[in-house]
């Protein structure tokens, strides 16, 4: 079974030089608009802001450039490297921290306003564990954005009047194993597909109140450029008629003895 941690430290370098992903937006994945599109976070100036799985900065260089203060946490140290050294190029000041977003015990309880992951949560083994770790450094009354891809891009595949599916719905989550293709080397990868439902049942049960749950239409106007731009051309059909993204937006209760769902 590969080890996450290990192949996002090999693909680190090639990532970034492979996949640009502009620094003036927050982006929420690939084939999905952006920060300035779907103004998800508000006025985050003079605001703490935890990015969970930073991978090379760019989201959290972002969310510094809107004025907040940044603390931007990755399990993978070679991808810190690189966001260190874009937020270098860029003149952006984040306090950046070598974690597993399931135990990050540097953070203290209720630190952030905010805490957002893009494109992280699916290669998490243990869903509740991150949850309740955001949900430990949120201030109350803070919010919590989450953004994975959507799972019909994992189930469905073909063209229009061929279509089928490449695999069972996730009524439990379940791991996929597969390799992703950089210059001359080919890493080992895995990731969990879970349904909607799970997203959502495993943010109430931390306590958390979802607000809103978004499945934007997909497009080429995104901060998410050049993978945006590879799933196009590989799945013309499938990204073009199906959300490729999912965004839950939820918030920690004011009241300390709401009670909390599922």
């Amino acid at each position: 079974m590969p080890d996450i941690k290990t192949a996002w430290d090999k693909i680190a370098s090639l990532y970034h030089k492979k996949y640009l992903i502009k620094t003036n937006t927050v982006h929420y994945g690939p084939l999905c608009p952006g920060e300035n599109k779907l103004k998800l976070l508000g006025n985050i100036r003079g605001l703490r802001v935890v990015d969970l799985g930073c991978g090379a900065g760019q989201n959290a260089i972002s969310l510094a450039k809107s004025k907040a203060v940044v603390t931007a946490v990755d399990f993978s140290s070679r991808q810190l490297i690189e966001a260190e050294k874009l937020a270098l190029q860029e003149e952006i000041s984040i306090e950046f921290v070598n974690s597993d977003v399931t135990k990050m015990p540097v953070l203290k309880d209720e630190t952030f306003d905010i805490a957002i992951s893009a494109c992280t949560m699916a290669f998490v083994p243990d869903l509740k564990a991150a949850f309740s770790e955001a949900y430990r450094i949120l201030k109350t009354g803070g919010n919590f954005i989450v953004s994975v891809m959507h799972p019909l891009q994992y189930i469905l595949d073909g063209e229009k009047d061929a279509m089928y599916f490449n695999s069972a719905y996730p009524f439990k989550p379940r791991l996929l194993k597969w390799s992703w293709d950089f210059e001359d080397r080919s890493i080992r990868f895995q990731h969990y597909l879970r349904s909607i439902s799970e997203y959502h049942n495993c943010l109430t049960k931390t306590g958390f109140i979802v607000k809103k749950m978004l499945e934007p239409k997909p497009t080429l106007n995104t901060p998410h450029i050049s993978l945006s731009k590879e799933i196009m051309n590989d799945y013309p059909y499938i990204a073009g008629h199906l959300p490729v993204t999912l965004i839950f937006v939820a918030s920690k209760p004011i009241h300390n003895d709401e009670e909390k769902y599922g």
